[in-house]
């Protein structure tokens, strides 16, 4: 998971100590922290649901349809009339589509991209087409920064192909809307079950063992200790502690950062 996590972070020009990790599934609590901690990431968010969040996220998302059509020429080949057909064409059949999933024309949203490299090479990056106040040809100064952020590295001089155009329809219809819950009066010790030894990276711990749905927002815990609900189970680390924000989400941080 680690490797993972480096591969879409560090590999693609990103660093992970300025990212939050958001851990989810039935036990994703139960490795997050010593991930965070190998990546240097600072902080740890477990949201409500963790254990069915993809479930609710079908619940939240909005409907998205994705078009690409493959055009393989250079940016000096194709005029910026054409370009524009072809993206027309697209973005009438996401219309269509869209409509057809009954969203109204008032709720959707069209977003254009271009799939780039330079000539010769075997890979694209993808960047924004027709963003706001910028001229049509911008999309070419947008590649060569995503390139040179990517790979260090970039050709100004160089052909640029244009190898997919790409449309997202989003249909922002009605969600469901997360209750903000405020701050009570409830301690941390109404959700505490039991106390029990574990055993962590060759030691053993005295930890708390916490009922995940008594506790409320603005409480706050000290590792080590269990987090335990119906669907998953966080560890909380010695010497990392953790908040219960306002969406119930917990928030964890190392001592020292915790409870600022």
């Amino acid at each position: 998971m680690e490797k993972a996590i480096r591969v879409i972070s560090i590999e693609r020009g990103f660093d992970p100590r300025n990212f939050t990790l958001v851990s989810f599934g039935g036990a994703g609590g139960m490795h997050a922290l010593d991930i965070a901690s190998n990546l240097k990431m600072p902080r740890v968010l477990v949201p409500k649901n963790a254990g069915v969040l993809s479930a609710l996220g079908l619940l939240l998302a909005d409907s998205i349809k994705d078009y690409s059509k493959s055009i393989l020429k250079t940016a000096d080949e194709l005029t910026g009339e054409e370009l524009e057909a072809h993206i027309t064409e697209l973005e009438e059949r996401a219309r269509r589509a869209m409509k057809e999933d009954r969203i109204s024309e008032q709720e959707i949203r069209i977003y254009a991209f271009l799939d780039l490299r330079y000539l010769g090479q075997s890979y694209e990056i993808t960047v924004p087409f027709r963003t706001r106040n910028a001229p049509q040809s911008s999309f070419i100064s947008a590649f060569h920064k995503a390139h040179k952020k990517l790979y260090s590295y970039h050709h100004v001089e160089r052909p640029v192909e244009i190898v997919n155009i790409r449309i997202k329809a989003v249909g922002t219809g009605k969600k469901i809307k997360l209750k903000k819950r405020m701050p009570t009066d409830s301690k941390p010790e109404r959700a505490l079950i039991k106390k029990q030894t574990i055993h962590y990276k060759g030691k053993s711990h005295t930890a708390s063992v916490f009922d995940r749905a008594r506790l409320s927002t603005g409480n706050k815990l000290d590792g080590p200790a269990l987090i335990v609900d119906a669907e998953s189970t966080t560890f909380l680390p010695p010497s990392h502690a953790l908040e219960v924000d306002g969406f119930l989400n917990l928030i964890i941080l190392r001592k020292g950062k915790a409870h600022g």
